[in-house]
């Protein structure tokens, strides 16, 4: 007889069958409003139309219906996800509490480490995660780095650690190659190791990483990986300080949430993975998106993604904008990858449908940034040469909720944070998140046209160390940013006669070029540890998982 699921795993569609039936409300009342320009498109006043015009008119018209549509069922999946864990909390973390009391008897077979470095290394994090109290754990460091002082410095510490380094010929694969090259390899395919656990070159994890780990995967006979919670630390510079909070918040919030109500992925790093699972889906699919591609083919075999709150490990957020701008890039890039190559294996899958709706809302979105650029497009140019009347087009009762879900992604946060540290400091925050992703847009759309066009994507390796930038060095990180928000303003300003519809863009872009001065304000170690917003404790008790954030709000 099957053993039943644990309550725990049980996935439940209930989260995404409110969301479509709030959606669905939305969209009537959208729709309703829209219809009305199908058969009385509104031209400005004056503007006789022909009948060819009547009928561009009713396409753009409709066009943006469409795009309005998306973008309110984004906002609305951002409320719902949000709420519903404020008030469920309690009960979502209740049910973990059988994994918690499973028993770890140290016979469960060896545990690789495996450290994925690219001229990143950092033997400070690599020291402190190897201090397991699992006792049979192997570490081995997969070295990818091309230059020598990394090099050296690995060889320096695997001599003085007795630590193993796989080094390979050339990088195909990226991440994944690097592991799939060890892991793959007959001599390892023919060893002992039961689970590897995943750690980037930033990667702190607890002592009892591995022990907990297990514990999940005792509770659940079909859990192919174990992915844990984490926090941003090491916060050395202004930029970090401001925006790591953003990480503390996110994660057990939507993938407590994704746990329960979606579909639970690896996310890179911090995760422990089941041989036989690995094995049978073939090692990573050599893609940016290793981690999300493993986690499919996974689920397709059988297995899923088990979450585990309570296991809580440390990253850095990048160290500052250019670096943000990068690993941007690299998501975008790895995003529409993904989409070219894993879309039809989605639908065909053996998934419950939320859960195929799941990874298309939240995988899809980054690089539907070149749709968003076109629908601004769409709004500032084409419309207003055909004579339509925009301010008709968008009245009140439709400006004022794509405005809220326009801050929705922000909610999380407000949720979190607003009672928890300084206000004033919050409001700052909130203020450079805006001017973070606003100033994202070209970025998205560059990445997401060269995912369409381009060969392969590109596995951009997140800088780790900052220096101070001057203005001219500035200029030329961000002069691209500039140059398309100036464009978009004479756009606006030639068809629209004002720049007012864009100026949310072009404020961002230049507002960014400052942001980059303050990245690289340097605190000492004593200030670092002194002054992060928040250090995370968890406790157990009655049958609940607590997470109990210490602040210090001072940067």
């Amino acid at each position: 007889m099957k053993r039943p699921k644990p309550a725990a795993h049980r996935k439940s569609p209930a989260l995404y069958i409110t969301m479509i039936a709030v959606w669905a409300i939305l969209l009537a009342w959208l729709w309703l409003n829209v219809s009305r320009g199908f058969t009385s498109p509104p031209f400005v006043q004056g503007v006789q139309p022909s009948a060819a015009l009547r009928v561009a008119a009713i396409v753009l018209v409709a066009l943006n219906g469409v795009f309005i549509s998306y973008f309110w069922l984004n906002g609305v999946k951002d409320f719902i996800y949000v709420f519903w864990y404020a008030f469920a909390k309690r009960s979502l973390l209740k049910r973990f509490q059988p994994v918690l009391q499973k028993e770890v008897t140290g016979s469960e077979g060896k545990v690789l480490l495996l450290y994925c470095t690219c001229n990143d290394f950092d033997g400070e994090s690599l020291a402190r995660s190897m201090r397991q109290d699992y006792a049979n754990t192997q570490t081995v460091i997969l070295d990818d780095s091309s230059k020598e002082e990394y090099k050296t410095a690995v060889d320096r510490f695997a001599a003085r650690h007795g630590v193993r380094v796989v080094r390979r010929e050339n990088r195909a694969g990226f991440k994944a190659g690097n592991i799939n090259h060890f892991l793959l390899s007959d001599e390892v395919k023919t060893g002992d190791y039961r689970y590897a656990v995943i750690l980037d070159s930033d990667e702190i994890i607890p002592e009892n990483f591995v022990t907990e780990c297990l514990k999940y995967f005792a509770a659940y006979e079909n859990a192919g990986i174990v992915q844990a919670n984490h926090i941003a630390t090491r916060n050395r510079n202004f930029f970090m300080k401001l925006f790591h909070i953003g990480v503390n918040s996110h994660w057990p919030t939507y993938q407590t949430m994704k746990n329960r109500y979606g579909f639970s992925s690896m996310l890179g790093h911090g995760a422990m993975i089941r041989r036989e699972c690995y094995e049978k889906a073939g090692g990573f699919p050599n893609l940016v998106a290793e981690d999300l591609c493993l986690s499919i083919e996974m689920r397709n075999h059988g297995y899923f993604v088990a979450f585990a709150p309570n296991i809580v490990c440390e990253e850095e957020y990048p160290v500052d904008y250019a670096a943000f701008k990068k690993r941007h890039s690299k998501w975008t890039q790895g995003n529409l990858e993904f989409i070219k190559k894993y879309t039809r294996k989605i639908f065909a899958s053996k998934m419950s449908w939320f859960e195929k709706m799941d990874i298309v809302l939240f995988t899809y979105n980054l690089p539907l940034t070149a749709i968003f650029a076109f629908y601004i497009l769409l709004n500032i140019t084409f419309m207003p040469a055909l004579g339509i009347d925009i301010g008709a087009l968008y009245p009140v009762w439709m400006i004022v909720p794509t405005a809220v879900f326009f801050f929705s992604p922000m909610l999380n946060d407000v949720f979190s944070w607003i009672f928890r540290i300084n206000f004033f400091l919050f409001l700052l925050y909130l203020l450079g998140v805006v001017v973070l992703y606003g100033s994202m847009l070209f970025t998205s759309l560059a990445s997401a046209l060269f995912g369409m066009f381009g060969k392969k994507a590109k596995f951009i390796v997140t800088p780790k160390n900052s220096q101070k930038i001057g203005f001219l060095q500035a200029l030329r990180i961000q002069y691209k940013e500039l140059l398309f928000a100036a464009a978009i303003v004479i756009l606006a300003l030639v068809f629209s006669r004002s720049f007012l519809p864009v100026l949310l863009i072009t404020a961002t872009a230049v507002l960014s070029f400052f942001l980059l001065f303050f990245s690289n304000r340097k605190y000492t170690r004593e200030q670092t540890r002194m002054n992060d917003f928040q250090t995370a404790r968890i406790s157990f008790s009655q049958n609940r998982i607590s997470t109990t954030p210490l602040f210090i709000a001072q940067i």
